[in-house]
């Protein structure tokens, strides 16, 4: 009888296995979804770091552009009158008294969000302010990059 039995136990562990040999609808939805939603909290972490990135880019910019605006102060004793005073000579200035480009690459920079740069100065008070617009591309927006003053 036990022959029987293990014979019985043997035939229908066999039977099992083979109706058993796919994934069901359910099974492959689920993984689906846990797919989907790994793959979306991974974007967002990217997106994330890329915006915190471009923002770090910004201030950078800023600063270095500040401090050549600062150079040219000491070469001119004034401030550019608009940052493209810093790579092209201004009119009714000197070469020598100029002393610049005072950029490597001889243009301006635009912001990481490919808009241009805000500029003033004050000689009286000896501050420079630079800001970018941010992603939004309007100056006066939450999103905007200010440099710090001074």
């Amino acid at each position: 009888m036990q022959f029987t039995e293990a014979k019985f136990t043997s035939s229908h562990r066999r039977l099992k296995n083979r109706h058993r040999q796919g994934f069901t609808l359910l099974e492959l939805l689920l993984v689906m979804a846990i797919l989907v939603i790994l793959a979306s909290l991974s974007t967002v972490a990217v997106l994330s770091m890329q915006a915190n990135a471009q923002n770090k880019a910004a201030f950078t910019q800023i600063s270095m552009l500040k401090t050549q605006c600062r150079s040219f102060k000491l070469s001119t004793l004034a401030f550019p009158k608009k940052l493209d005073d810093l790579v092209a000579l201004p009119a009714g200035m000197s070469p020598t008294t100029w002393g610049g480009p005072y950029l490597q690459d001889k243009n301006i920079p635009k912001d990481p969000w490919q808009n241009p740069y805000k500029y003033s100065a004050k000689d009286a008070t000896n501050e420079v302010f630079i800001t970018s617009a941010g992603k939004d591309g309007q100056h006066g927006t939450s999103d905007d990059v200010p440099g710090t003053e001074g």
